[in-house]
């Protein structure tokens, strides 16, 4: 949610049960956030669900639990819920207006915090989450895009998927929620929720907000999970006192992380220590509440956002307004919306690596120029030519963009250390690798039949990550008869991407393609690689 007030879109509500809606907060996959002013001028921010998600009996049960949930939270540094109609034709729920950045943004534009202002956020933070779970809620969602540095301190929000430590779930079965890099490992191992999960998630945003850096890195969703799983964080250049409290909220085993009323009453009593360094010894003791210290050592500017006045309207406006609208009918005055669809044809058959035929479709368009176009019988994986491109630029040497030319397996670690598409030729190629891959893992056992494209630059390598597979108790992909042709399928189509992409572009600099099997988030497995610049690169 931002503390921007933008302007209203067509088909915006005025009112949104008692309050009178003036602006557009923010809009995300739940519903749309509403600037909006209560019957005695308060400024709201509402909530208002999206009419798809509404209509569904599912969505509309687990909004009411939410609601009950999150009217269970008060405390220091919350952004509670004061209202909601969870019944309503369009479902809503409303908190105080909050003014202030995000940590995200404010971290983005200004840099980490230091000093009073990272201990403040540290305590209030840690105070907010020991609120949370004495009422017997988990937020499940820590993270800077939920936490608001506003003019009275840092305030914790977005209690959209709660979870009741009861076990009364507010979201779907079988489906992960949260945000990379903010997921604890249990959660990834097991599905796992529980304070503890909330408390890895301060970890990780006390090191961000201290370092400006994400603990985990950045990168593919799957990436981030293996060095969450595998890897110790980074928090190089954190304080040692905050350090420590730090390393043990990201423990890998829950039992090792303190409670996040432990981690309130530390911050607390460092945080009272920096008042002390700062005001000098006095004859009153220093305030040891939370609440209280944060307006102590809290010292961001306000930059309150204009709030516009919602339009009034006199009743004689009102009464010429409607005799208009009437006017408008009787005389039938109207006009016809007229919808066109387009649609595309997939091409012919093919053949994929060992002989197993697949559509055209299956391949990605830069393996479709390897291909036959002509029907008739399939070719064999030894008749395919290394590229069909007429670029007089190919050649059995490396492209001069990749200096590796080491015939080197990629590793893990370069798995791990890889980003997500970043350039418009990484995103192209990405996406043109995802199209092709989905035939070849259509109606597999294979999670999301889809893939995940990451390129590490430093490296030169693109990896082409799938799975995990689906298989029964005892068995593993080591057992799977289709497990070859699955991965060589992967395989040419990865190599005829790159290798198209060095024809189309001598300085793409990614000579290695690797197909990356994730057996689990903690396992991935290099199942196969190829150095594509040379002619025979892609015979799989």
């Amino acid at each position: 949610m931002s503390s921007r007030v933008q302007s209203l879109q067509q088909g915006d509500p005025q009112r949104v049960g008692p309050y009178r809606v003036v602006g557009r907060l923010g809009s995300g996959g739940m519903g749309t956030v509403y600037a909006a002013l209560s019957g005695a001028g308060e400024r709201m921010a509402v909530k208002v669900v999206h009419p798809a998600q509404a209509a569904a009996d599912e969505f509309r049960a687990r909004f009411r639990r939410e609601v009950h949930l999150s009217q269970r939270v008060a405390g220091a540094c919350l952004v509670p819920v004061l209202d909601a109609d969870p019944d309503a034709p369009s479902p809503w729920l409303a908190t105080a207006f909050v003014p202030g950045p995000t940590l995200d943004r404010y971290v983005a534009a200004s840099g980490p915090l230091a000093g009073a202002r990272l201990y403040t956020l540290a305590a209030g933070t840690a105070a907010a989450l020991s609120a949370v779970h004495e009422a017997g809620v988990v937020h499940r969602d820590v993270k800077p895009q939920n936490v608001i540095l506003a003019p009275s301190g840092p305030m914790v929000l977005d209690f959209g998927i709660a979870h009741a430590l009861d076990g009364t779930s507010v979201t779907r079965t079988g489906v992960m929620t949260g945000t990379p890099g903010w997921i604890s490992p249990e959660h990834y191992r097991t599905g796992t929720v529980g304070p503890e999960g909330d408390v890895f998630a301060w970890g990780a945003l006390v090191a961000y907000a201290a370092t400006g850096r994400l603990p985990f890195g950045s990168g593919a969703a799957d990436a981030v999970a293996f060095r969450v799983l595998s890897a110790e964080p980074d928090l190089d250049g954190m304080g040692d006192d905050l350090r420590q409290l730090v390393d043990r909220a990201l423990s890998k085993e829950p039992s090792s992380r303190p409670a996040a009323s432990e981690l309130a009453q530390v911050c607390g009593e460092l945080l009272a220590s920096q008042t002390t360094a700062v005001t000098g010894p006095a004859d009153l003791p220093q305030p040891t509440l939370i609440a209280d210290l944060v307006g102590l050592n809290w010292d961001l500017p306000s930059d309150e956002p204009i709030w516009p006045a919602p339009s009034k309207r006199t009743g004689r406006t009102r009464l010429y307004l409607a005799v208009v609208a009437a006017a408008a009918v009787v005389g039938s005055l109207g006009g016809v919306l007229v919808a066109t669809q387009s649609s595309t044809a997939a091409g012919g058959p093919a053949s994929a690596p060992g002989g197993q035929r697949t559509s055209a479709a299956g391949l990605t368009p830069a393996a479709q120029h390897t291909a036959s176009p002509e029907t008739g019988p399939a070719l064999t994986t030894s008749d395919v030519p290394a590229s069909s491109s007429p670029s007089p630029r190919s050649s059995a040497a490396p492209s001069p963009a990749y200096t590796r030319s080491d015939s080197t397996q990629p590793t893990v670690e370069e798995w791990a250390a890889a980003r997500v598409p970043a350039t418009q030729a990484e995103k192209a190629a990405a996406q043109r690798l995802r199209e092709g891959a989905a035939p070849v893992l259509q109606g597999q056992q294979y999670m999301g039949d889809e893939v995940t494209v990451t390129f590490n630059p430093s490296a030169q390598t693109m990896f082409v990550t799938f799975g995990p597979g689906i298989y029964p108790e005892g068995q593993s992909y080591q057992d799977d008869a289709g497990w070859t042709d699955i991965v060589r399928g992967l395989m040419f189509g990865s190599c005829a991407e790159a290798q198209q992409d060095f024809h189309d572009d001598i300085t793409w600099p990614y000579g290695r393609a690797a197909v990356v099997y994730r057996e689990s988030m903690a396992s991935p497995l290099i199942a196969n690689f190829r150095e594509v610049t040379h002619t025979d690169s892609c015979r799989v």
